[in-house]
């Protein structure tokens, strides 16, 4: 069993095949806003939150621009932040580009790339333009007894800094201009049709937020040309704190935001109150998440019970994606030979959706005060073709109120000694403390 995020498969001759969330429609949104740019030089915000498929629908809408000749380059932020150089990371992944598809343009546009880069190291490496300390220094190694006019050395030296700061910055000027006319002569020649060259950057609300926002500026003042439109996928509130730990607390992140967006779009949202779309998303982020998946009755069966208790519950979006995640952190805190059974796998998928749902109910499992009608509330109530997982379910939680002598004097039957059998070690004389180790537990994963 590997407890890890799967990679995503996009159809080539078809990329929107399995879009059961219907956003190919949304795509075709996009791209008519590219079409309708065809000179550039625009920034396209995609925003979603974390486990919605912003990386899998990016994917799918490159191979659909792919298909209508609009040329286009994916970069992974995330991949690339350990370099903590974004100019440098950006760059490698366009000329990159043009190598593959072998453009003319591509030794010029790497020359002047090289140009930029050192002239951006000089500027980060150099340090005050005005040595006057030095200056004096001298003078009197030279001679100490020699007397002078500092305020004239003062002034020489200034002037001097001045000089040399003007014509540093006139060469940055023509250095950034030659490198820009370079990339928009690479756009030019890598799309067909006078499209715009598409260049998507994702994962960008998962990076330092030092590079994150760098990224941001260096689109703007560096690779926003003619010919070259940018779309940001991101969760745009993640982002936003990004922009706050750089700046402080106190600046206006979403203005900040704004500033470097031109289209702010938002990923489509599936209907989660229809149980086929809540089925489908819910197998999709099982996958996302790299939850197992194997032929294993109880564990297949634990997750039809996801399901229904998603739906009684009324999960949302982000208390699906954080029930799911907290049923991998208790799944890979057990022992991977172990044979997962049903009393296992039932409680702990009930535990944790109640720790996205009910803080209350967790808080009186916690410290003893739950009852078995405080936790059964409402399932007795679901009826169709789950009812037997349900009161599968109820049996465990009335099991886990059992004592030592409850189970020596029950009859035994098949349930109550499967759950006996997983969970004897925490069956006392006095108490039964299965829910609430399964809640401590599930507390020692809390994010930091």
């Amino acid at each position: 069993m590997e407890l890890r995020r799967h990679n995503v498969e996009v159809n080539d001759a078809d990329p929107f095949a399995n879009d059961w969330l219907e956003r190919k429609g949304f795509a075709s949104q996009l791209t008519n806003i590219i079409e309708n740019n065809k000179k550039g030089e625009v920034v396209i915000g995609l925003s979603g939150q974390w486990g919605e498929g912003k990386t899998t629908f990016v994917k799918m809408w490159q191979k659909y621009m792919e298909k209508k000749e609009i040329a286009s380059i994916y970069f992974d932020a995330f991949e690339y932040d350990y370099l903590e150089d974004v100019f440098l990371s950006l760059a490698i992944e366009i000329y990159n580009y043009a190598k593959v598809n072998n453009l003319t343009a591509k030794e010029n546009y790497l020359n002047k790339s090289k140009n930029t880069y050192h002239l951006l190291q000089a500027m980060i490496a150099k340090t005050s333009p005005i040595s006057i300390d030095s200056t004096i220094q001298e003078k009197l190694a030279h001679d100490e007894s020699q007397t002078f006019d500092i305020s004239e050395v003062i002034k020489k030296s200034l002037n001097s800094a001045l000089d040399n700061a003007f014509e540093q910055a006139l060469r940055q000027k023509e250095v950034f201009k030659d490198f820009k006319k370079s990339l928009s002569q690479l756009a030019s020649e890598a799309s067909e049709h006078d499209m715009p060259l598409v260049i998507i950057i994702d994962e960008l609300d998962r990076c330092k937020p030092s590079f994150a926002v760098e990224i941001l500026e260096k689109i703007k003042h560096l690779f926003l040309v003619e010919g070259v439109v940018f779309a940001l996928s991101m969760h745009h509130e993640q982002l936003e704190e990004s922009i706050k730990k750089v700046y402080g607390q106190n600046i206006d992140a979403h203005t900040y935001l704004q500033k470097f967006i031109d289209y702010p779009t938002s990923l489509p949202k599936a209907d989660l109150s229809n149980n086929s779309n809540r089925r489908k998303y819910f197998w999709n982020q099982v996958d996302f998440i790299g939850l197992p998946v194997r032929p294993s009755q109880s564990m297949n069966r634990a997750y039809e019970l996801f399901l229904i208790l998603s739906i009684r519950y009324d999960l949302s979006y982000r208390q699906l994606n954080k029930a799911l995640q907290n049923y991998k952190y208790l799944i890979a805190s057990l022992d991977l030979n172990s044979d997962y059974s049903y009393p296992t796998m039932f409680l702990m998928v009930f535990i944790s959706i109640l720790k996205v749902k009910s803080g209350t109910l967790i808080s009186k499992i916690r410290n003893k005060a739950a009852t078995y009608q405080d936790l059964v509330e409402g399932i007795s109530e679901v009826r169709g073709r789950n009812e037997f997982n349900l009161e599968l379910l109820q049996n465990f939680i009335r099991f886990s109120f059992f004592n030592i002598d409850s189970f020596q004097e029950s009859e035994h039957g098949s349930q109550e000694a499967n759950f006996y059998n997983n969970f004897a070690g925490l069956i006392g004389q006095d108490e039964n403390k299965v829910l609430m180790s399964l809640v401590q537990r599930l507390e020692s994963f809390e994010d930091y």
